[in-house]
Order: structure tokens, then sequence, then C-alpha cells
């Protein structure tokens, strides 16, 4: 078990902005103002600054009053959901990553920090924008029409133009599931599962709510594998509770999806606002609590929330990495299926077809297409299908097509029962040095088998057959 001692940053933000203007008097290397570091402990709504740019003018500097007009947009729009999730409402903190030359355009992000008493929960976070005027600070929280309008209008150096767009993507977004919310259903979400595309096997601890019991259940543990976490789809990264080493990771998505990474370490630099691709490397399983709360065992909890209000998003009935994923009558239950195979809650199993399910166009069609999909995990493994036994076949052609995880090496043969011998005999192969392989074998009448060795590499694989 790994508790938190949750460090909450203080810093005010006329110290952040009159340091940068280089104001204040001299400053020696006791003294704590803008320069002390995250970590002193308060009960009230905290401060930090992250990746701020630009020198701010001294107007800003008496912008003193955006940390409680931030806090009150955060408890005003994301309070409801932190009771629900936590059983409490714990002061939020405002982190500031980036401010206009002038002052008067702040962007950053908020979370309201986890109680060290809940387990395996990740933060209710949120991005805002805010555009100081004669009245004070305007706040708008992401998702919302109030912050698109005012991310139209920010300065570049506040927000860029691909995150510009990719929030008016995401609005467009949220009316067309607005229009069309009866309809979502089991369909496919654009969103692989958060590691390698037919690579290792991972296993997960099933479906769950945010902080556990907490509905609607939006939460998915994933554990094993390589251990290396992905990002779902391409997207804009941005990072939260940034005092601690190792942030919490939410990728924002075009398609209106919000993914969430919590428990990881040994993370690249990832800048906020850095776009990532799908597969992007965020970090590896682990138990880190940057926001609070406690875990156990090293794992990833993946989260979904989607583009209105934030709101977090069940993920019943919902495909993910061409699995579609079932809720079970408690949380930490439930289960994925994939073709009629099912990997239940603490099972392993799990391999990611990518975000349109692997749904690419088959190499056969009709009656006798028959598609396999497995694993091998090292070589000299080897795969029977339909299993060890064959099958007969009255005569013609015989055809397969292998498609193996990247970096592998995975061969295909055909082999004949030899009721002389009690043997196979290798009848056909294909066993070029990649991952991909085919064949077509005009056979006489017998028995026959498709197996499948692992020459190098560890992954999934699909074997289309047809005869």
């Amino acid at each position: 078990m790994n508790r938190a001692s949750l460090r909450r940053p203080i810093v005010s933000l006329a110290a952040l902005l009159l340091a940068a203007c280089g104001g204040g008097g001299s400053t020696s290397d006791n003294d704590a103002g803008a320069g002390a570091a995250p970590g002193n402990s308060g009960a009230d709504a905290g401060i930090v600054a992250t990746d701020t740019a630009g020198a701010p003018s001294a107007a800003a500097v008496a912008a003193t009053d955006l940390e409680p007009a931030v806090a009150a947009a955060l408890l005003a729009g994301r309070g409801e959901q932190v009771r629900a999730s936590y059983g409490s409402l714990p002061a939020p903190v405002v982190e500031v990553q980036r401010h206009s030359a002038d002052g008067r355009w702040v962007f950053g992000g908020g979370y309201f920090p986890v109680p060290s008493t809940l387990h395996d929960t990740s933060p209710v976070t949120a991005l805002f924008i805010a555009e100081r005027s004669e009245s004070g600070w305007q706040v708008a929280l992401e998702d919302s029409d109030r912050f698109n309008e005012l991310a139209g209008s920010a300065p570049e150096a506040v927000m860029s133009t691909p995150e510009r767009q990719l929030f008016a993507q995401r609005a467009e977004r949220a009316r067309q599931q607005r229009e069309t919310a009866q309809t979502l259903g089991a369909q496919g979400l654009g969103l692989s599962l958060p590691f390698q595309l037919r690579g290792s096997v991972w296993g997960t601890s099933g479906v769950h709510g945010d902080s556990g019991s907490s509905r609607p259940y939006n939460a998915i543990d994933f554990w094993g594998g390589d251990g290396r976490v992905l990002a779902s789809r391409a997207g804009v990264a941005y990072k939260f509770c940034t005092g601690s080493r190792w942030p919490y990771i939410k990728v924002v998505h075009d398609n209106g999806w919000t993914t969430g990474y919590y428990h990881l370490k040994n993370q690249p630099a990832i800048s906020n606002g850095q776009a990532v691709r799908e597969g992007q490397f965020l970090g590896v399983t682990g138990v880190e609590l940057p926001c609070g709360g406690y875990a156990s065992g090293d794992h990833l909890h993946w989260t979904l929330w989607r583009s209105q209000g934030g709101a977090a998003e069940a993920v019943h009935n919902k495909t993910i990495g061409g699995w579609t994923w079932f809720e079970g009558s408690q949380p930490y239950s439930g289960y994925a299926e994939r073709n009629g195979t099912r990997v239940y809650a603490n099972q392993s199993g799990l391999v990611n077809y990518g975000h349109d399910g692997d749904n690419t166009t088959a190499p056969c069609s009709g009656t006798g297409c028959v598609r396999y999909t497995g694993s091998l995990q090292g070589a000299g493994q080897a795969a029977f299908h339909p299993g060890p036994r064959g099958f007969y076949f009255a005569g013609g052609t015989l055809s397969a097509w292998l498609e193996g995880a990247s970096g592998t090496d995975f061969d295909l043969v055909l082999g004949r029962y030899n009721p002389r011998t009690g043997q196979w005999d290798r009848v056909a192969a294909s066993d070029g040095p990649t991952s991909s392989e085919s064949l077509r074998f005009n056979a006489a009448p017998g028995h026959y088998r498709w197996r499948l060795n692992d020459y190098s590499g560890t992954g999934s694989y699909t074997l289309w057959t047809k005869r």
C-alpha cells in the first residue's frame, strides 16, 4: 500500500508575477516567496505556476483575485462530481500554465486533491481559461460554450491554434453526441486500449467507478503486460498535480472523449498542451499518487470522460481496443468480450486490437473463411488451428493469412497427417523474416492443420484461413 502526503502548492499569483517582472526587492537564498518549492500544506485553495510564458505587466501583478475566481468556477462546475466521487469536497488547487504578456489572459488547470482514505481514485480535474475585464476575471471550464468562446479570442501565447481547433472539434462532437445520445451503445469509441497494438497480453482488475464504488463506472484498472502505458488515441496531453515528480496525465481527444492515466511513473518529458499520437508512450504502471489517495500494486487507473461538462462516462457496453466492456453488480467485477472470448476481472488475456477494433478488411470472406486470434510468448512457441487434431479436407485450395504483432517474426506452416508414420508432414510454409505471412496450397484429400511458429518476438496474432 502506498499513501500520498499531498503537496499543496500555495504560491500566490501576485508573488509569481512580481518575480517574473523582476520586482519585489532583493532576495536571498533563504527567501520563500515565488521561489518556494511546492510542498507547503494549507487548508485553502492553492495556486502554482507551471510552464508560465511571457513577461507580465505591472497590471498583471495586481491580479491577486484570479485564484478565488478559478476556485469558485471549479466548485460550481465540478463540485457535485467531486462529492459523488470522494464523498467530501476538498478545496481545489489552481495551477497556472500560461498567461499573456499583459496579464489579461490566463490558461491552466485545477484539481481537487484526493483524500488519503480513498483507494484507487483518480482526481477530478478541469482545464480553465480566464480573461480579466473591468468587472474582474471571467473564468470558464473546458467543454463549456463559454470556454470555447474565450479560447477563440485568447492570444496565441495562451491558447495555441492546434488547441483552439481541438476544442472547436470537441464542441461540434458534443453537439452530435447530444443529438445521438440514445444510439451510442456498443459502438466503438475510436479508442485503443492503453498499451501496444497487438502486443503483450495484459490483465484487468475489472470495471469500476472513478473512486471505486462511485457512479458511473467509468474506470478500468490494467496490469501486467510490458508495463508500458500508451495514449489510447491521438490528442493533446495535459498534466495536473505538477508539484509531484510524476503528475497525473489526461489526453483530450478530437472525437469528444478524454482519457485519464493515473499512477504512472517513469514518464517522458511531455509539456502541457503537447500533441501526442495514438500509441505514444506516457509512462510505466506504478502506484504513484501525485494528487492523493492510496493504491496497491503496480497498475494503470484508466478513466473515460466525455465532452459534455467533463462528465464521467460509463464504459459499460462500450467497445475499446476491440473489446466490449461490461460492468458487474459490484465494482471491480464484470468482463471484456471479443468474438465470444471473455476476460473477467482479475484475469489476464487482453490484447489491444486498436481504435477500430482491428476491423480492417479481411483477406477472405464467405463460407469457409475463418478468423482466429491468439498470442505467442517467445521463440520456440507454437499454436495450432483449428487445433492439434486438425481437420479433414476433401481436396482443393487451402489459403491462410497471418498478421503478427509489430516486431515479431511468426511463421506459418501447413501440415498434413501421415497415417503410415503417425507424424505431421510439412507440405507448405511461409517463413519470411517479418510479422506477416500468407500461403496458398493446392491440397489433395486428407487431414490438415495450420501451425504458427514463433521464431522471435512476443505478442498477439490474427490468422485467417479459407478452404
